[in-house]
């Protein structure tokens, strides 16, 4: 039973995924209303700076932990925060997958927002930068539980800008972040156990290490 639940949980979750990429193929009246009103200047400057600055914070955070678990031995999550990591880049390559299938252009191009823009064929749906945030963010949270509370609102602040910014509507940043959140959520829990197991033989084999020296 233990081993269809951990299973079907994290199919039903990525299902959930689908569902909402699906329902937002198109762009919704909100989104472009939403859009209009957020890239403005001088908000357009700032999101791209912000968009830069937050990713490159949440990726230090990430790697400051990965080396903080590590030198503390606290496997565990040293264990989970590499399945998180793995888990980002494979929700970054379906998201392109998906960019590529869907050829949503990015709003700047059909709204003047005064800033620099991606090249036309460098697509909006979902969005990149959303889904690596996301998915940093849950592995971190995954981890680290208290952690949360930092990374979360670092992703919701990286998706934001980039509506700033002028390179995204809304609706790619809420699908970016469920693909993020939810497929990287998905995936750690769908391999939970072999986190626990390849955990406790890093503990072993670092205990026996010492005793060989």
């Amino acid at each position: 039973m233990g081993k269809t639940r951990q299973i079907v949980g994290p199919v039903l979750i990525w299902l959930l995924v689908a569902a909402v990429i699906g329902a937002l193929t198109d762009v919704p009246p909100w989104s472009a209303d939403l859009f209009e009103t957020m890239a403005v200047e001088p908000w357009v400057g700032i999101g791209q700076f912000l968009s830069s600055v937050v990713m490159i914070a949440l990726i230090l955070v990430y790697l400051g932990m990965l080396l903080k678990t590590w030198i503390a031995k606290d496997h565990k999550p040293f264990i989970r925060l590499i399945f998180g990591a793995v888990a980002t880049t494979v929700a970054y390559g379906v998201n392109l997958l998906l960019k590529s299938d869907f050829g949503m252009i990015r709003p700047c191009h059909d709204f003047a927002t005064g800033g620099a823009c991606p090249a036309i064929d460098n697509f909006s749906y979902p969005s990149n930068h959303t889904v690596i945030a996301f998915g940093l963010a849950m592995g971190l949270a995954f981890a680290i539980p208290w952690l949360t509370y930092l990374a979360f609102p670092l992703a919701i602040l990286a998706g934001v800008s980039r509506v700033m910014a002028g390179h995204h509507y809304p609706h790619d940043i809420v699908v970016g972040a469920v693909l993020g959140t939810l497929g990287v959520l998905g995936a750690l829990l769908m391999f939970v156990k072999v986190q626990d197991s390849l955990a406790e033989k890093l503990t072993e084999s670092r205990q026996k290490t010492p005793e060989k020296a």
